[in-house]
């Protein structure tokens, strides 16, 4: 039985492993790793936690998660002052690749304020877990007042925009960097 539920420091290490395990690159770069979680984990947990949602099975453990950044000004300047100099200590082209995603993220800030990420181990996939995340997320940022969320993916990865698509949210614009999705509720 898998349950939905905030996102708790406990589980800070297992979002974590689940970020890098779908992020499905080379697990002895460790500069690599550490840009994957400063990208697309860190900030969220660190920052927003509130604004996270983990998936558990029956013990607990954390089989998915989703978590969103509600405001976009609000990302772009703390994610600039805290996590774009961590990439730069990385290297240029991480600070580079870290500049691009901002703006993939902030580009259509004024209709969608809020951003989201996804993730569900394998092997939980298929089971209607990413649909019960998004609707959990919805109705948390509904209840804050936020009317509307989107999210990049890689333009190739067609299972992932038809789930979006059948989750609601539809194709802004789809770039090198990525396609675009939202969802206005």
């Amino acid at each position: 039985m898998i349950t939905i539920r905030p996102f708790e420091e406990k589980d800070r290490e297992k979002v974590q492993a689940l970020c890098i395990e779908n992020a499905k690159i080379d697990e002895t770069d460790e500069n690599l790793k550490q840009f994957i979680l400063l990208m697309y984990c860190n900030y969220y947990i660190e920052q927003e936690p509130e604004n996270c949602f983990v998936a558990v099975d029956e013990n607990d453990e954390v089989v998915g998660y989703t978590y969103c950044a509600e405001n976009c000004d609000v990302y772009e300047q703390k994610f600039t002052e805290i996590y774009l100099p961590q990439a730069f200590a990385l290297s240029l082209k991480y600070y580079i690749d870290a500049k691009l995603d901002i703006i993939t993220h902030t580009m259509f800030r004024k209709q969608y304020p809020a951003h989201l990420h996804i993730d569900i181990f394998d092997a939980y996939q298929g089971q209607g877990i990413g649909s019960k995340l998004l609707e959990t997320l919805k109705q948390h940022l509904m209840g804050k007042g936020v009317r509307s969320l989107m999210l990049v993916c890689g333009s190739d990865n067609d299972g992932a925009i038809r789930f979006y698509e059948r989750n609601g949210y539809e194709q802004l614009i789809t770039t090198h960097l990525g396609t675009a999705l939202g969802i206005v509720f």
